[in-house]
């Protein structure tokens, strides 16, 4: 799990947004409180410096108009900048402020009507210059700094508040990491926490618990099951040998040909149950040698009877010096379904076997599999509509492929015929 994508970055994440959005919405206020209060000075500022020239303009007609580094007086409107002139020209004595489109802050201008004089005064403040001179901080950097100042603070609480926060989730997930699937733990933490991890580690445990009496039922019923199968199949086998060993049961037809079916479904079950139980345990060792050209033409010949009275050619091109790290009974079982299908659902035609050092791969000209079951076709329980079996195989075939890490691939067309292969990658 990467650092982008875990809690404690939502954690720090959010402290870092909120802060962000907390400076940011301060900032702006106290610019705007402090704007409007920098537009009232400036107005004050305006008012005094028009009150002082008036009166001095009352006792002395040839006093001077104003001018300073800040303020420009302008007699008459056609003295007045020609940008401004349309904006002051209709305005009264007053003092007043207009944004201009290309200024970001706004125009001061005092409009004086003097006696003995029908021409107006116009009085502009350099708002901007008087800014800039007197407050060397810009507000953009006001807002760089502060955001410097309080989010770097911000990342490094929050990288230990996550941390705190995450601490007894951290140490509760080690543990669940480390748990042995056959020794589940029932006390997960050595103190309960009054808090949102006590209760997730309560009910870890409540979890763990009937989890570990379902993994027991589960040993026994497959030990049960295990003996319970093989002891009547073991009986069977000793008496079918007996009965072998008879004079009349190689000259008698109507009790070789039962005996040799009763010695095949006995051999074929023995594989089933042993399959069943390494699919149902993890630790049963089912590493082995096998070739798989010996071992496709057994399964070959274990199901040979199903073509009796079908006029279907088998087509075998197998490499014979491919070899899996398997045991033979599980490939056994692998391509004993692949063959048993094809030979199944093959009425005429052909069946072709290829043993590749990458592949499996079984093929037949038989009736294919419709396109809306092709997709569920290795779900339990499913199976073609003259299927006599309990749609387990090709179930079992994908069970077996997820534990050893082989991919199978069906490809069908309706009337044509079904191509199955098993990508395997531990050949030798």
């Amino acid at each position: 799990m990467t650092f982008f994508h875990s809690i404690r970055f939502r954690i720090v994440a959010t402290i870092l947004l909120f802060g962000f959005v907390l400076i940011v919405l301060n900032s702006g206020i106290t610019f705007f409180v402090m704007g409007k209060g920098m537009s009232g000075l400036i107005k004050n500022l305006l008012a005094t410096e028009v009150e002082y020239f008036e009166y001095r303009y009352s006792q002395d007609r040839t006093t001077a108009l104003p001018h300073s580094k800040y303020m420009q007086v302008f007699k008459g409107i056609d003295q007045v900048p020609e940008h401004f002139r349309e904006k002051v020209r209709d305005m009264p004595g007053g003092i007043y402020n207009f944004h201009e489109p290309d200024r970001h802050r706004p125009v001061h201008i005092a409009v004086m009507e003097l006696p003995d004089t029908v021409e107006l005064y116009y009085m502009f403040f350099h708002g901007r210059q008087f800014m800039e001179e007197n407050n060397p901080i810009r507000p953009h950097q006001v807002l760089m700094f502060s955001l410097a100042a309080l989010l770097i603070p911000g990342l490094i609480l929050g990288m230990f508040t996550s941390r705190a926060i995450l601490a007894p989730l951290v140490r509760l997930m080690e543990k669940i990491r480390a748990l042995n699937p056959g020794d589940l733990p029932s006390n997960l933490s050595d103190k309960t926490y009054a808090n949102e991890i006590g209760v997730l580690t309560t009910t870890l445990e409540q979890t763990m618990a009937r989890i570990r009496q379902f993994i027991d039922r589960e040993k026994e019923f497959t030990r049960d099951a295990s003996h319970e199968l093989r002891t009547p199949l073991t009986i069977v086998k000793g008496a079918v040998e007996i009965m072998e060993a008879q004079p009349e049961a190689e000259t008698n037809g109507l009790i070789k040909r039962p005996l040799s079916r009763i010695k095949r479904s006995v051999f074929q079950m023995e594989n089933t149950i042993e399959t069943f139980l390494w699919l149902a345990r993890e630790d049963v060792d089912a590493t082995g040698h096998c070739r798989v050209g010996e071992v496709v033409h057994r399964a070959v010949e274990g199901n040979r009877h199903i073509l009796q009275g079908k006029p279907v050619e088998i087509e075998f091109r197998v490499d014979e010096t491919v070899a899996l790290k398997v045991k033979e009974e599980i490939l056994y079982i692998v391509a004993g379904n692949l063959v048993k299908n094809a030979f199944a659902y093959t009425r005429k035609g052909k069946v072709t076997i290829i043993v590749d050092p990458g592949f499996l791969e079984v093929s037949d000209t038989g009736m294919g599999i419709d396109d809306g079951q092709l997709e569920t076709v290795t779900k339990a329980h499913v199976k073609g509509e003259e299927s006599s079996g309990f749609g387990l195989g090709l179930n079992i075939v994908e069970r077996l492929c997820t534990r050893f890490g082989w991919e199978i691939d069906i490809a069908s067309s309706p009337g044509e015929g079904t191509r199955v292969r098993i990508l395997y990658k531990n050949a030798i």
